[in-house]
This record gives C-alpha cells, structure tokens and sequence, in this order.
C-alpha cells in the first residue's frame, strides 16, 4: 500500500516546493477527492496480464541514473524501492544493462550536479529525471546529449500541447523526454458561490475554461454579498507563477514574444490586464496583497476568509485537505480565465535528460530506459500517477479512473502555454515582477511607467551571463 503521508510529504515538496518554494500553508487543505492508493491498486489490477517478457536487446553497458523523489513509494517499502523494482522490469527486456540509482533531494541535489559539472573528472548521471528549467539549464552548458531521435511525428502529434513539445526544447534541439505535469490554477468557496448567486456563472463542464468578463462577473457578486476578495499578493516571489498566468490571460497577452526573446508585458494587452487589476482593487473586487506572500494568500482562503485564491495546485489542495475540512471550506477549482475564454496556462513538467558521454553503448542503454520508463505499458501509467502528476501524452487517456478532480487537470494540460522558466536570468525576473505588481497597487507609478520598467530591467536579465 502506498504510504499517504509520504505521498502528501513528497508532492509538496517535489511539486509546490520546487516550483514555489515557501507557498504552503502549515496546515493541510481539501479540493482535492483522489485517493492514490485506489489509483495506483486499480492500475495494477486493470494492468495486461503478464506476459512472457521478450528481451529486447541484449546491448551491454552500465549507466547511472539520478532522479529526485518524484515518485511515491509503497507504504511498506523504503525510499527508492520503487525505482528498484522499476530497474527490474526493465532488465526483463533489457537484460545486460545495469542501471544504479544516485537519489537527490531539493535542497541540495541542484548543489551536489553542480559541483559535479565544475569538478575536473567530476561524476555526472548518464541518465537525470528532473524538470525543464534546470535541464534546459545543463543543456545550455553543452552537457546534454540531442534526443530529437525519440520525437517521431507520432510523438509530438500526441503530446497534448505545443507548449510541453517547446519546454523540451534548447534551441533546435530535444534536451528533455517528458513523463508527466500539472497545471497551475485558482480556487473558489463553494458556499460563498453559491450564498451569492454567483456558481451559476461558473462553467462546470470538462476543462470549466472561461472568460474575463465572466470572472469579473462572479468577483462582483461575491463582493456585492458581502464576502472578502482574494489577494494580488506580491511580497516576495514565491507563487509568482499564479499571478503572471493571472494578469497575462485576462487579454490574452503574453509574459514575452514568441521566441522568447523579450518580455512583452507593456504591450496594450499586457497594459490593460495590469489597468483592470488595480480598478479591480480600488472597487474591493482584489486586495491589496503588497504585504502578503502566497502563502499568506493560501493560508487565509484555506481559513474562510476569502471567496477566492489566485494561488492553487493539486498539491496545495492535498497538503491542505485536514484544515480545509476542519473550517468548512469546499474548494472549486478554476483556470486562470482569459478574454477568449482559452487561458495559456503555467506548470510543473518532470522529464528525463541524458548527460553526453562518448561511450555509445551507454548512450544508447540511457535510450533505452528512458523510452521504457515513458512509454513501456507496463510502467508508464504507474509511473504517471507515481508522480503525482497528469499524462503529457493523449493517448494515455485517463490514469485516475474518471476521478472528478483528477479529471479538471487532465482536461487542462492542453492548455499549458509556453514555459518561461528556461530562459536566461529566470530568477532575476521574477524580483522584478513583483516590484511591479507592488508600484502599480499602491499607486506609486502609472501603469505605463511600471510596465515599461519592468521590461527594461527583465530585458537584461536575458543577457546577462551565469556566474560561475
């Protein structure tokens, strides 16, 4: 059986942590109905009957792979026993590779690769499961070897969405092969929706897409009723992540140009979204969060004092599932909205990498194991759900067995947009970010005057060179 407490230790900090770091609350919270451990028995027990394996290749080599506690393990099982008995099944089918196991943690595994990549002679993985802005990160040291031989037309057409198929990519080339993600959203009170007559104006359907005006529509409800707006909240950068797919889908406006090249956030679009926020604020529909953080935002909606929270994800509704309950708040789950009603969402993307290495023989086993982890039927599904995360590929179809709020991720991931983490001077940016949101909020700068700033000082960071 799994263990749900580490499941609910290792998605926060595998997921929100990595992404967010310092944006959960202290308690936990609700929204989220999916009980892993029935998705994980029902997978195993819907599963092909066991078949005798055919070994694949009789290729000899040995190569290392190093991956962060992605996965959930078993409750009677210690820590990487699932990416044991992953090994295992691979050596069914691939019986002369010998794969060993380095497991790394968020605080200090970024540390511990680095060194390595500095050090002279240093120890590097044939084979990294980790996420795009780190990979891409590696890639643009040279370090990593092209997979643009594992994205066949078939694929990329059943990748469910151009912006997954860009975040794997470093320049012309395929740096990172991924397994699964997940979207960032915003969540509601239930009650207060429906106090104020507001859930009617909610679309419930499949993905529950939605437009500006719409959302405007329900804010003004809930303030007309009494209840409390969420939060712009703006002091520090974590949960940055909900705020730009906020402001930047509300008229279909973009965080940069196309090639990500420049930021874009002082185009007209761009200018009349961070226009709306602050008369949204000055009408009481938005607080003034300049003195809060996310986790600030999170913990005050997790308690029933907002009708709604710009920050949300599956971990955040796992880690808070006790608390939510405990106050009587049932969460619905929402996309960021957008003036077309079709949002392009942020998200968490967990993907493997492959360290270059002029043996071929371990380049090609590296291959090998990365193509049985992503799309062997016999550990794929499983490794998906193992995440804690949803399919990036279609043809997966649904690994929660129909569950409702499984469901709403899944249906979203098409509409995961452009991943901006990779992009020089990431970290620099999102400083910049909230500065902006700040001065606009308190009034200090015009709009025009803070945006235009804003790319100003974002633009630098571009080009700025990585210290070493």
């Amino acid at each position: 059986m799994i263990n749900w407490k580490k499941m609910t230790a290792l998605m926060t900090t595998g997921i929100l942590l990595a992404t967010a770091a310092g944006c959960q609350s202290k308690n936990s919270s609700q929204g989220a109905d999916i009980d892993i451990e029935d998705v994980i028995e029902d997978t195993e027990e819907t599963a092909e009957p066991e078949k005798s394996t055919e070994v694949v290749s009789d290729l000899e080599a040995r190569i290392s792979w190093w991956t962060y506690p992605i996965f959930v393990e078993d409750e009677e099982q210690g820590d990487g026993s699932y990416e044991q008995s992953l090994i295992q099944k691979f050596n069914e089918k691939y019986p002369n590779i010998t794969v060993e196991v380095k497991y790394l943690d968020y605080t200090d595994g970024p540390k511990q690769l680095e060194e390595q990549i500095k050090a002279e002679g240093g120890e590097l993985p044939n084979v990294l499961l980790d996420e795009p802005g780190r990979i891409s990160t590696y890639a643009k040291e040279g370090l990593l070897s092209d997979l643009s031989d594992l994205f066949t037309e078939d694929v990329i057409a059943d990748m469910v969405s151009p912006g997954i198929i860009s975040a794997c990519q470093s320049g012309d080339a395929y740096v990172m092969y991924p397994l699964s993600g997940s979207n960032y959203v915003m969540a509601f009170n239930r009650s207060m929706l429906e106090e104020s007559g507001a859930m009617e104006l909610l679309n419930q359907e499949g993905a529950r897409t939605w437009t500006t005006e719409a959302f405007e529509q329900v804010i003004t409800k809930l303030h007309d009723a009494g209840f409390n707006a969420g939060m712009l909240y703006c002091s520090g950068i974590a949960g940055d992540y909900a705020t730009r797919s906020f402001i930047t889908n509300l008229y279909d406006g973009s965080l940069m140009n196309e090639d990500m090249t420049s930021y874009t956030v002082n185009s007209e679009a761009g200018q009349k979204a961070l226009s709306k926020i602050k008369s949204w604020m000055d009408g009481g529909l938005l607080l003034n969060g300049t003195d809060s953080s996310g986790a600030d935002a999170v913990s005050s909606f997790v308690a029933g004092n907002n009708s709604y929270c710009l920050l949300w994800s599956l971990p955040q509704a796992i880690s808070n599932a006790e608390a939510l309950q405990e106050n009587g708040v049932d969460v619905v789950v929402m996309p960021y909205p957008a003036e077309d009603g079709t949002p392009s969402l942020e998200y968490m993307l967990n993907g493997f990498c492959i360290f270059k290495t002029e043996d071929e023989q371990k380049e090609q086993a590296s291959r090998y194991l990365i193509d049985f982890l992503c799309n062997d039927e016999s550990v794929a599904q499983e490794n998906v759900v193992r995440s804690g995360a949803f399919p990036v590929r279609s043809s997966m179809g649904d690994v929660y067995g129909g569950n409702e709020e499984a469901s709403l991720y899944e249906a979203l991931m098409p509409y995961s947009g452009p991943y901006y983490q990779k992009v020089n001077g990431f970290e620099e940016m999102r400083v910049y970010w909230y500065q902006m949101e700040t001065e606009i909020l308190d009034g200090e700068y015009s709009v025009k005057e803070a945006a235009n700033s804003f790319v100003e000082y974002a633009n630098k960071t571009l080009t700025q060179k990585k210290e070493q």
